[in-house]
């Protein structure tokens, strides 16, 4: 039974994820910072048995003199690639909410130097 309710689950947060990407798209954009990195184990969303692990990264940026901030998720990835990958202060580029600057969401089409892919919408 649990693994409906699962289902159900997972399914109202990929839909949430897709509007927040739909209407941030939208957004503009400002350039961030990350400042901080975790490798976490993807559980039940791992692509594949080698592919377990996810980075979460937290960034800030400035806007009229105020710090914001958030997170952002990679795709599934080694452990190994995800240690490798989790460094530094690399840039990313974020869509903030123009009313509320503290909404942020980062798109994958808008980062695609970043040495790994990010999910879209994914807090």
């Amino acid at each position: 039974m649990s693994g409906i309710f699962d289902s159900i689950r997972h399914s109202f947060r990929e839909s949430a994820r897709k509007k927040r990407v739909q209407i941030a798209a939208a957004w503009p954009q400002a350039q961030a910072t990350i400042n901080s990195w975790k490798v976490l184990s993807a559980g039940d969303n791992a692509q594949s048995f080698s592919q377990s692990d996810y980075i979460e990264a937290g960034f800030s940026f400035v806007l009229n003199g105020e710090y914001y901030g958030g997170y952002l998720s990679s795709v599934s990835m080694t452990r190994r690639e995800a240690e490798k990958l989790a460094i530094g202060s690399p840039a990313v580029n974020v869509r903030y909410n123009p009313k509320d600057p503290n909404q942020v969401v980062v798109l994958a089409q808008d980062n695609t130097a970043l040495p790994f892919a990010v999910v879209s919408g994914k807090s």
